[in-house]
């Protein structure tokens, strides 16, 4: 019966009509706001890493929040153009969180300069910020693996449609179809998420995890099952 159950429930996820996929864009907006209310009194622990990690958090929830509206609007290419940076922003913060030096991080706390932008060239990139946090032991292994695995599954589509590749041009041809914006949100959800849990984490107040996770429960519906923050 536990097998028939989970067959029909992703039977009906394969299929998304225009009455469901409003519905999820409803319940986004929801989680995004409640999110945004607990994460409202929140402040950093004052150390300098910890800082940053909260910062670069916050700017991937507002890429996230940006393609929600975006996506609601029906500017679906613009909202998707968003998720690279959303990721990217993430992944910044757990390196800043975890494994980025004293020095690289002195380095992004700096006043914006033209000499301060030139030193920040050196600064990893993605693959080696995720590469840096698998040999963390502090950094937390189920996260690292699902950014590894987002990154593995997404990372060609994000650039298309960051760079007006083919995929979005080819969407302004056929449509975007209620699922493929379905599994954008979904996805996008999952990412906003676990940038709020790091903002749970900078903060150094264990009780604020516990929230976060009573959201995760409340808004389960937001997330595909293979990309739930756990």
């Amino acid at each position: 019966m536990a097998r028939c159950t989970a067959r029909i429930r992703r039977l009906a996820v394969k299929h998304i009509t225009p009455d469901k996929l409003e519905n999820s864009l409803v319940r986004s907006i929801a989680l995004h706001e409640a999110v945004m209310e607990l994460a409202e009194s929140f402040e950093p622990y004052p150390e300098l890493h910890f800082e940053l990690a909260f910062q670069s958090a916050l700017l991937s929830m507002e890429h996230a929040t940006a393609a929600l509206l975006l996506m609601q609007n029906e500017m679906e290419a613009s909202g998707m153009a968003l998720l690279r940076p959303q990721f990217e922003s993430l992944v910044r913060a757990f390196w800043l969180m975890y494994a980025a030096t004293e020095t690289q991080v002195e380095k992004l706390s700096m006043p914006l300069t033209i000499e301060t932008a030139r030193r920040g060239d050196d600064l990893p990139m993605l693959s080696e910020m995720l590469k840096l946090l698998e040999g963390v032991p502090e950094a937390p292994a189920h996260i690292v693996t699902q950014l590894q695995d987002y990154k593995e599954v997404t990372w060609k589509a994000l650039n298309s449609f960051t760079h007006g590749g083919i995929h979005p041009l080819s969407k302004f041809v056929t449509g975007y179809p209620p699922k493929l914006v379905f599994d954008t949100l979904c996805n996008s959800n999952g990412i906003f998420m676990m940038a709020a849990q790091l903002l749970c984490i900078t903060t150094g107040v264990p009780e604020n995890q516990f929230h976060w996770r009573e959201l995760v429960d409340e808004f389960a519906d937001c997330f595909h099952p293979t990309s739930k923050p756990v």
